[in-house]
């Protein structure tokens, strides 16, 4: 058979599956990244398991990881960091070498920082927190994972 005839005859056929692939890749992809986003998958890992047991007896359980972790200035930078804290995550997971106590990084201290004020803003509009500068985890770190006392990372047998 001729390619020609064949693209010819198909390809209302072609377009129409090549739609039907993309529209279920689309749906598979936004599904994977709401689930990603949740506690139940980042407290999968060993390395995870303090964070998720003191999220889950904080104030803060109606949210997910993803909404403190991450940036929501745009869809590009909330999955670029995602992807990035992701891969991280996976490498130590992997090489068994998270240290024994968590600590932002300086670009994660700045997401977190923004995303309290995003969530908090009502309540501290008319403090001088409102103006910028001033570090809501320096005081209130402990409000969602404790004060991060007890062992953590992953021990290597």
């Amino acid at each position: 058979m001729d390619l020609g005839k064949f693209l010819e005859r198909s390809s209302l056929k072609l377009i129409l599956l090549g739609i039907v692939v993309a529209v279920v890749g689309m749906a598979l992809s936004g599904a994977g990244f709401v689930y990603s986003s949740g506690p139940d998958f980042c407290g999968s890992c060993h390395s995870m398991n303090h964070v998720y047991y003191t999220w889950q007896a904080s104030n803060h359980k109606t949210v997910t990881c993803s909404d403190c972790h991450v940036p929501h200035d745009n869809i590009l930078s909330m999955m670029y960091v995602k992807g990035e804290n992701g891969m991280r995550d996976v490498y130590h997971e992997f090489l068994r070498d998270y240290p024994d106590t968590l600590y932002f990084t300086p670009k994660g201290k700045r997401i977190t920082e923004g995303n309290c004020l995003r969530c908090h803003f009502s309540t501290v509009e008319n403090t001088a927190m409102a103006a910028g500068g001033q570090s809501c985890i320096k005081c209130h770190r402990g409000i969602v994972h404790g004060q991060n006392r007890s062992p953590g990372g992953v021990s290597v047998e």
